[in-house]
């Protein structure tokens, strides 16, 4: 008896988790004979063990259990899953992905962030500050990925904030080499309608920094939703982590046969430690057409003589902002998230 008096807060929390998973797994194996036929779904969010799916035949929403030795299911994902006595699913496969977009986690290795998509909106805005090096990871990831990318601005009514960070400018950049560009503000009402054009009939998500707006633009297309927001620091000019698990949203009620949008949270950093040099040089996509004309065949385009890529950047073939960033990228290859 003294001995269990000594225990801490923390170790009864953990005796408790350790007993209640065994009787869930109990209570789950005498239910397994009670479980209905295998039905198709579609994850919609993920909460730790838990996931809300959305059933592909009656457009309905269940809550769900893992199975053990399951993997690592993300929104996006089709399912195979199962529904006891009382409406609680439990997810028993993960069906081939069609596309998996992850990131590095220091303490987990590459983690699976949606799957499935063929689209994703990398959100910019000049409230936090504009980062193009923030913005060519993401490229550099989705480019590696081979996922279609739209680069969106938001909060295009801070006309000041823009002007100020050279913005337009600095995206002129991004225009040239092909990637679209959208000029949003839901506070404005400003590009809706094409956000909508882009997104439609498509598997898509948004991402990008802590606090470009995501959640307010899924407010904003979504008005039924409410997601919580939070306003950015004006001092530290860093936006807060509102959204902590990615979300699904249907562009129908009758589920996801005319596309789906995620809202996924805001990151800081986006780390590109588990990519080689030559994937990160892959992922520009003007250096391209002329990786494999440098001198060396092991050139790492920063500063070795007879290099293509160097070559075209003096004569402004390639935008010398990117170049920097490249490099920058280059020797920072580390967890950072």
């Amino acid at each position: 008896m003294a001995k269990r008096d000594k225990l801490t807060q923390k170790q009864k929390r953990q005796i408790q988790k350790t007993r209640q998973r065994k009787t869930n797994k109990g209570s789950d194996s005498q239910q397994l004979g009670q479980l209905g036929a295998q039905m198709k779904g579609l994850m919609v969010s993920r909460y730790g063990e838990q996931a809300d799916v959305l059933c592909l035949d009656s457009s309905e929403t269940y809550r769900c259990f893992l199975r053990q030795n399951l993997g690592a299911p993300v929104p996006g994902d089709t399912l195979i899953f199962r529904l006891d006595p009382n409406n609680i699913g439990i997810i028993e496969a993960i069906e081939p992905r069609q596309s998996l977009l992850q990131r590095p986690s220091p303490h987990q290795g590459l983690k699976p962030v949606v799957a499935n998509i063929d689209r994703v909106f990398v959100l910019v805005a000049p409230l936090p500050d504009f980062s193009a090096i923030l913005l060519d990871r993401y490229l550099v990831a989705l480019e590696n990925a081979n996922i279609d990318i739209v680069i969106v601005c938001n909060k295009c009514d801070l006309h000041q904030e823009i002007k100020q960070q050279s913005i337009k400018q600095q995206l002129e950049n991004y225009k040239i080499l092909g990637y679209p560009l959208l000029e949003i503000s839901s506070l404005s009402d400003l590009g809706k309608e094409q956000l909508i054009n882009y997104s439609n009939n498509r598997q898509a998500i948004l991402v990008g920094q802590s606090g470009v707006g995501k959640s307010s633009v899924i407010n904003w297309l979504f008005p039924e939703q409410s997601i919580a927001t939070q306003i950015v620091s004006e001092n530290s000019r860093l936006g807060q982590h509102t959204t902590t698990a990615s979300q699904l949203f249907c562009w129908s009620k009758e589920g996801p046969n005319n596309g789906f949008i995620i809202d996924s949270p805001g990151i800081r950093e986006f780390g590109l430690w588990h990519l080689e040099a030559d994937q990160i040089a892959d992922g520009y996509r003007e250096f391209k057409p002329l990786i494999g004309g440098c001198k060396y065949r092991d050139c790492r385009h920063t500063k070795e003589p007879g290099c293509a890529i160097i070559a075209a950047v003096k004569d402004g073939t390639i935008s010398e902002a990117r170049w920097n960033n490249y490099k920058k990228i280059l020797s920072n290859n580390a967890p950072n998230l």
